[in-house]
C-alpha cells in the first residue's frame, strides 16, 4: 500500500508538471499566433473587362471589311492573381506574384498561363530583387507620358519593349530617393554556347516630385544566334496642372533582326532592318471625381522613307465607384507609303493592307477585384 501510495504521489506531481508545461507552451502560442499570421499575407485579386468593338479596314490577307466583336477591355486587360508575402524582420520582406490574362469573351486563357507575372523576391530599405517571368522597367514608368492601355506605340514594330515581359528574368529596383528611383532588368536567353544569345538588358530612371514626372529606358535585344542586336531609347516627361496633365514621349529604335523569326536582316526595307523615331504627345483632362477624358496623337517615322504610320486616339471613363467603370475609345489610325499597322487585323503581327487607315470605336465596362 505505501510503494502504491508512494507510486501515485510520485505520477500526480508529473501529471501536474506536464499540465503547467502543456498550458505554458498554449500561452506562448497563443502570444506568438497574431504576430506570425500577420507577418503573412496573400490576396487573390483580379479585373473583368469586355468591350463591344467596331472597327474598318479589317484585313484577312485577300480583302478588308468592317467587324464588330466582342474583345477584352482594352484600357483594363483582364487578368487573375494571386500576390502575397512575409514580413522577414528588419524591414526585409518576402514577395511573390502570379497573375494571368484571361479572355473573357471566351474564358480562355492566354499563352502560358501565368503570362503577366510569375516571381519572387525581397524588398527592403535597399530597394526590391525580383527573378522570374515579369514586366520589364519600362512597363513601370513609360505609361504615365506614353498611351497605354492596347492601342498603343508598344505594338508597333520596334517599340514594343515600352511595356513588355520576359522570361528568366531578374528585375532590381533602386529605394525611392525624393521621388527618384531607377531600375535595371536582365533576360537570360540560356542558349547553351552563346553566352549573349537570345539576352535582353533595359535601365531606367524616373523622377516624379509634385507636378513633373520625367522618365528613360534604354533597352537591347541579343537575337537567339547572338548576331544582332536591335535597340530601343525612350524619353518622357509629364505636367499636372491640374485642370490638365500634358505627357510627351519620344523614342527611338534600331531594328537589326526580325522580332517574329528571331533572324538577322542586313538590308533597309518594310520587313527587315530599319530604324524608327515615336512622338507621343497627350494629355488627360479631369472633368469630375468620376469622369476623366484623354487624348492622344501619336507618329512612328521610319527613317529614310514614306512608309509612317500615325494615330489620334481619344479616350473616356466614367467611374461608378471605386471597382466598376465605364469607358469608351475612338481610334484613328492612317498608314502613308507601304505602311501596313493595324491594331485589329485577321493576319499575324498587326498587318493591315498598305496604306490604308483604320477607325476603331469601343465602349465597355471593367471591374477589379
Amino acid at each position: 500500500i505505501d510503494l502504491f501510495t508512494s507510486i501515485m504521489k510520485h505520477a500526480s506531481i508529473r501529471l501536474r508538471a506536464t499540465a503547467t508545461a502543456i498550458a505554458a507552451m498554449g500561452c506562448l502560442a497563443a502570444a506568438f499566433a497574431p504576430a506570425t499570421a500577420s507577418a503573412q499575407n496573400v490576396t487573390l485579386y483580379g479585373a473583368i473587362g469586355l468591350d463591344v468593338v467596331s472597327a474598318t479596314n479589317v484585313y484577312n490577307g485577300t480583302k478588308t471589311g468592317s467587324v464588330v466583336k466582342i474583345d477584352d477591355n482594352a484600357i483594363v486587360n483582364s487578368r487573375i492573381g494571386v500576390k502575397g508575402g512575409e514580413d522577414l524582420g528588419g524591414g526585409l520582406k518576402a514577395e511573390f506574384n502570379l497573375e494571368s490574362s484571361v479572355s473573357p469573351d471566351t474564358g480562355a486563357a492566354r499563352s502560358a498561363f501565368w503570362n503577366r507575372n510569375a516571381f519572387v523576391g525581397l524588398k527592403g530599405s535597399l530597394g526590391s530583387l525580383r527573378v522570374g517571368h515579369q514586366w520589364n522597367v519600362a512597363d513601370d514608368y513609360m505609361g504615365n507620358y506614353f498611351v497605354f492601355g492596347y492601342y498603343s506605340p508598344f505594338l508597333m514594330s520596334g517599340f514594343y519593349a515600352l511595356s513588355d515581359y520576359y522570361d528568366n528574368a531578374i528585375k532590381y529596383t533602386t529605394p525611392n530617393f525624393s521621388g527618384l528611383e531607377g531600375a535595371v532588368y536582365y533576360s537570360a536567353g540560356e542558349v547553351a554556347g552563346r553566352g549573349s544569345a537570345g539576352q535582353k538588358f533595359q535601365a531606367a530612371a524616373n523622377y516624379a516630385a509634385g507636378p513633373l514626372g520625367v522618365g528613360l529606358v534604354a533597352f537591347s535585344e541579343k537575337d537567339p544566334n547572338g548576331l544582332a542586336t536591335n535597340t530601343m531609347y525612350a524619353l518622357g516627361g509629364s505636367y499636372d496642372l491640374g485642370a490638365a496633365k500634358l505627357r510627351v514621349g519620344v523614342a527611338s529604335a534600331d531594328v537589326r533582326y526580325s522580332y517574329n523569326s528571331g533572324t538577322k536582316v542586313t538590308s533597309t526595307g518594310t520587313g527587315t532592318a530599319f530604324k524608327a523615331s515615336l512622338l507621343n504627345l497627350g494629355v488627360d483632362v479631369p472633368l469630375s471625381a468620376a469622369t476623366t477624358v484623354s487624348a492622344d496623337y501619336v507618329l512612328k517615322d521610319k527613317s529614310d522613307s514614306k512608309d509612317d504610320t500615325s494615330f489620334v486616339r481619344l479616350r473616356a471613363a466614367y467611374a461608378l465607384s471605386k471597382r466598376t467603370t465605364l469607358n469608351a475609345n475612338v481610334i484613328y489610325l492612317k498608314n502613308d507609303g507601304a505602311a501596313n499597322f493595324a491594331f485589329i487585323s485577321e493576319q499575324s503581327g498587326f498587318a493591315g493592307k498598305a496604306g490604308q487607315s483604320q477607325t476603331i470605336l469601343t465602349a465597355g465596362i471593367t471591374h477589379a477585384f
